[in-house]
């Protein structure tokens, strides 16, 4: 039976798009321009006002999505219609179709899962927890092409349900032995070791030349 793992294929939405900070930022300084040259040059006291309100407006928009950007999560700006599917032999793309043996190199990014809380700058009043969409697939194929894809995660370490795949690309000698490690959250010299007990010794073979030097504390 053929194993398969599915997952969402995040695609972009093209154009311009109003962010929070745009709408903020415009405000602000729209407001304060109003309410300088109407103050300095104009000399209207009920245009400078109306500035001086709109920048006030402004900050009290401000605060509130510093208050509420833990809490709230980014526009997804894009859909989530396409499959990415992961197979013994093959990986499809939405409706593409690429045999494991047109494949030279496999590599993923990973780091994002849905409602994953994410530090922002001060002055930053986007919502501060993510969709779980920048996560990548990034295919070499045999004949020079790369494809790359974003996909979503719905929670942390939900990526390691591919972990047999992953370890039969590494024995088709599509992923490298470093990678494989740190896609499966292995970087302690001593899991390091354990895993590698665990490889039938077929794969073990191939792990070999990735040995790792453990230096003793001084």
């Amino acid at each position: 039976m053929t194993q398969e793992i599915e997952f969402k294929i995040f695609t972009k939405n093209k154009g311009f798009r109003l962010s929070v900070n745009i709408v903020v930022y415009s405000l602000f300084f729209i407001g304060i321009g109003i309410a300088y040259l109407a103050g300095e040059y104009l000399d209207n006291s009920t245009i400078e006002n109306l500035g001086q309100g709109v920048g006030i407006l402004a900050c009290m928009l401000m605060i509130y999505f510093k208050i509420t950007q833990a809490s709230k999560r980014k526009p997804l700006n894009g859909n989530l219609n396409n499959k990415l599917r992961f197979r013994t032999r093959e990986i499809i793309i939405d409706d593409i179709r690429i045999e494991l043996n047109e494949i030279k190199k496999i590599e993923f990014y990973i780091g994002d899962y849905f409602d994953k809380w994410e530090s922002q700058a001060p002055g930053d009043f986007a919502p501060g927890r993510t969709n779980g969409t920048s996560n990548i697939c990034e295919l070499t194929l045999t004949n020079g092409h790369k494809t790359k894809v974003n996909f979503q995660l719905m929670f942390e370490n939900e990526f390691l349900k591919m972990r047999e795949l992953l370890l039969q690309y590494y024995s088709e000698n599509k992923i490298h032995f470093l990678k494989l490690i740190e896609y499966l959250g292995i970087d302690k010299y001593e899991e390091i070791q354990e895993f590698k007990n665990t490889l039938p010794p077929t794969l073990v073979t191939v792990a070999q030349p990735f040995n790792f030097v453990k230096f003793d504390p001084i």
